[in-house]
């Protein structure tokens, strides 16, 4: 071959070169080409043959479900796992990875004197995990319980579902990224090995009802409100997550006295059961919907996934010493660092109204969990505050409360046998509240209940009796009514011209309770008692009023007169003068136009009321046939005679009210002796606007729904 020329060698030239050599072009071409083949089989084929295989092998080897592995590729230097295409599915659910690696680093020795939160610490084991889904649409096995972890350092594009097309709606979150950390720790006991910590974020995360696809019934409910694919139940642009969990360690053995009194008090401390729980922290753009039509989805996936099995509950067994300690509860913590809204939406004739509720900044939710039974059940517990509240309604009446803080408290009793009677206790704390009170609101909260209540008959074999008691406290709060004529409001955002009076005080204690004991009772009673402390009540009138001017001057010259010569002494036969230095709030932009009208410094109100509940009805026996009666029909034909009298159906309601019988209302007032009341003609006319029934109206309604 001449290699002074430049051109490309001939086939011949080539040939003899090779031949000259004791090679042959043949040999040259073949290795040529199977390298080629080699390099795509390789780069395009070998990881999805791989997957193949390993497809085959667990699916041969694993009979509970069906695994499927698109392709699979690792490298021993570089400790790299990859994965493509990677599903699991069985007959309760599915999990579904579009792709993600996995970089195992071998080669890095546990180091134990690392920061166990340090964040530029390198992790052993990195996971990489794209277009996550994770799919629960059934429960075959209630009372199996196989335990999981999940050790996932980095997820782009996850999905969680609950639902399947046995249900109108779909429970699902999705989030766009998600960076997870998992870890070990020393235990909150020295009596326990070691905690189980996850820690990490997640951004733009959604938690959705969506219509579910190939749904076997009819879309007769719509929700309120729809938001993309479905109804928004919470959104956040970023949430931070801390997951907990001692490995529990052993009961010891008992210790002698002489031990038990040399053991420290840290020790002690440290003798506390294992801590499971799940800390949430929501940041900025937090938003949470709920209401009525949110809260029947919730009824229906609560009772298609974890249904009533109608057992009593045993009582749960006393670790032993040797055995395993006992983990008693579940904490689940949320925390909300940035201002947040709350929107309870509802439905009245195909219109969307609203309750829209803002929070700021430090509000928090806190729910307990018994894992264990006692003697008499178990008493779960949910308490938390609402920071910088200020409540809005859809109504042209925009403003409804403002308030500092709210505290509330709610503590469940659920006894061991599913049927007996639950207890539940609601304590609420108000720190200077605000309430803006009109006519219309009643027709408003009443639609509320209306939506919110079952339309449906009443069934005895799905009664669980129960009672709700509500203790309410108000500390340095105010109630304003607008008292105009006729119920006329201006609703305008400046200059209202409105007539106002406001009940002003430093305590109010609302006690009632609403008892569901009885099936189908035919009345239902409610006591309600009311308490407040140094209250006064204050009348305001608008510019425009023709009495305006002429009230304050009168008031002015009142208070002049009343006044005795030495302030620290009352004048005889007349009250002490009122107090002014009580906080006002709002009022204090309006000194120039609030009267004093009346002073009590100890008030309660009792008012017993007993009503007819009126029950839902059926129109069509055999259209409206509840699924118990279904079933009873069905079965009774296999069932032994029985000889228990019949259930008596719901008593039919008169379609003439004044056959109806009547209601009771008593009502019992009590003022301290030394309360004060000045009347003025503009009083007794918003006295008489303000409709002191619409409150009992309520109830009953109320009543009625429940």
């Amino acid at each position: 071959m001449d290699k002074a020329n430049n051109s490309f060698p001939s086939f011949n030239e080539l040939d003899d070169y090779l031949t000259s050599r004791n090679s042959n072009f043949v040999w040259l071409l073949v290795a040529t080409i199977m390298s080629c083949g080699w390099i795509i089989y390789l780069t395009y084929y070998n990881s999805r043959n791989i997957g193949l295989i390993l497809t085959l092998i667990i699916n041969r080897l694993y009979k509970n479900g069906y695994i499927h592995i698109g392709s699979f590729s690792f490298s021993v230097l570089s400790g790299k796992v990859m994965f493509r295409d990677v599903y699991f599915i069985n007959e309760d659910m599915s999990i579904r990875i579009q792709d993600g690696l996995l970089i195992f680093r071998w080669w890095k020795m546990y180091n134990p004197k690392q920061k166990q939160h340090d964040p530029k610490a390198e992790t052993r084991l990195y996971v990489t995990v794209n277009g996550f889904e994770f799919h629960v649409y059934n429960r075959t096995d209630l009372y199996k319980k196989t335990p999981a972890k999940i050790l996932v350092h980095k997820i782009k594009g996850g999905r969680v579902a609950f639902g399947n097309h046995h249900l109108p709606q779909t429970l699902c979150m999705n989030f766009d990224d998600a960076f997870l950390t998992y870890a070990t720790k020393p235990p909150s006991s020295h009596l326990d090995q070691f905690m189980h910590i996850v820690k990490g974020s997640l951004e733009n995360v959604r938690v959705m009802l969506v219509p579910s696809p190939r749904y076997l019934g009819l879309q007769n409910d719509e929700p309120p409100r729809l938001m993309g694919e479905g109804f928004v139940v919470m959104q956040s642009n970023d949430v931070d997550i801390y997951y907990y969990q001692d490995e529990p360690g052993l009961v010891p053995d008992e210790q002698e006295n002489g031990d038990t009194e040399a053991c420290s008090e840290d020790a002690k401390l440290q003798d506390l059961p294992p801590c499971w729980g799940l800390d949430i922290v929501c940041g900025k753009g937090t938003d949470f919907n709920y209401g009525p039509w949110a809260d029947r989805q919730r009824d229906s996936l609560w009772k298609f996934f974890l249904p009533a099995d109608c057992q009593p509950m045993k009582v749960s067994d006393v670790a032993t010493p040797g055995k395993p300690r006992q983990i008693l509860a579940f904490e689940l913590r949320m925390n909300i660092i940035a201002d947040a809204t709350i929107d309870l939406l509802f439905t009245k004739n195909r219109e969307t109204n609203a309750v829209h509720v803002n929070v700021g900044a430090g509000s928090y939710l806190e729910v307990n969990i018994p894992m264990t039974v006692g003697e008499n059940g178990y008493s779960p517990t949910v308490k938390g505050q609402l920071l910088h509240v200020d409540a809005s309604s859809s109504m042209q009446y925009r403003t409804l409360l403002e308030a500092e803080m709210l505290a509330f408290h709610v503590i469940a009793s659920y006894p061991r046998v599913w049927n007996m009677p639950q207890s539940w206790q609601c304590e609420i704390e108000v720190y200077k509240a605000m309430y803006h009170f009109i006519y219309a609101q009643k027709n408003f909260f009443t639609d509320l209940i209306k939506d919110w209540a079952s339309d449906s008959e009443p069934d005895i074999y799905s009664f669980v009796p129960y009672s709700w008691t509500f203790k309410i406290l108000f500390h340095q709060f105010e109630m304003i009514w607008a008292t105009n004529q006729h119920n006329w409001i201006d609703c305008s955002t400046k200059q209202q011209e409105n007539v106002y009076l406001a009940a002003c005080g430093e305590t109010l204690n609302i006690d009632f309770t609403l008892p569901f004991n009885d099936f189908v009772p035919t009345t239902c009673n409610t006591r309600f008692c009311l308490r407040a402390e140094d209250t006064d009540m204050r009348l305001c009138l608008p510019d425009c009023h023709p009495s305006r001017y002429p009230l304050l001057t009168l008031a002015k010259d009142y208070q002049h007169c009343k006044t005795p010569p030495d302030s620290s002494m009352p004048a005889e036969g007349q009250g002490a003068p009122p107090k002014n230095s009580k906080p006002q709030g709002t009022i204090d932009l309006f000194l120039a136009g609030w009267v004093d009208c009346w002073s009590v410094p100890n008030f309660m109100l009792i008012i017993d009321y007993t009503w007819h509940p009126i029950y839902p009805q059926k129109t069509d026996q055999q259209l409206k046939q509840s699924m118990s009666e279904i079933e009873e029909s069905m079965l009774s034909a296999l069932r032994p005679p029985e000889h228990a009298p019949p259930v008596p159906p719901p008593p039919r309601i008169s379609s003439d009210p004044s056959l109806l019988p009547p209601d009771r209302l008593h009502v019992e007032m009590e003022l301290s002796p030394d309360s004060h009341i000045t009347l003025y003609g503009p009083l007794l006319r918003a006295l008489v606007s303000i409709k002191v029934h619409m409150y009992m109206h309520v109830c009953s309604h109320m009543a009625a729904c429940c």
